[in-house]
């Protein structure tokens, strides 16, 4: 796999969820999370977890850039967030499932003319 879009993952959403599919100027989002010590030694126990969306519209070349990364959350904490990591999520889920049921209005550069407003949604994958 070169891509998510090669992934099966990918090809499950567009065969349950054809409407979404069908716009490829939808946009589809991977979830990642992971934590580490930011102070480099392993005698503290205190950790930090960056939450990560990534674009997976761009190109293999540009999808896993820094560049095009958005840091949505920083959780912080004496360890791992356990079962408290659903109150951190929760806004970031709410506000997905509201561009994916409702959308929200974009411009598109590639209309001649007037600018087009469409409808933007969300797909993601928690890694």
């Amino acid at each position: 796999m070169v891509h998510p879009a090669d992934g099966e993952a990918w090809k499950h959403i567009d065969r349950e969820f054809p409407h979404f599919a069908s716009e490829v100027r939808n946009v589809r989002l991977g979830l990642s999370s992971d934590g580490f010590n930011p102070f480099g030694t392993m005698s503290l126990s205190y950790s930090i977890w960056p939450v990560i969306l990534v674009p997976y519209n761009l190109p293999p070349w540009m999808c896993m850039k820094k560049e095009y990364n958005m840091l949505t959350l920083l959780i912080p904490g004496p360890g791992y967030p356990g079962k408290c990591l659903d109150v951190y999520m929760r806004p970031l889920i709410e506000e997905c499932k509201l561009l994916w049921e409702v959308g929200h209005p974009t411009y598109d550069s590639h209309k001649v003319g007037y600018p087009q407003m469409k409808k933007q949604t969300t797909t993601l994958t928690m890694n």
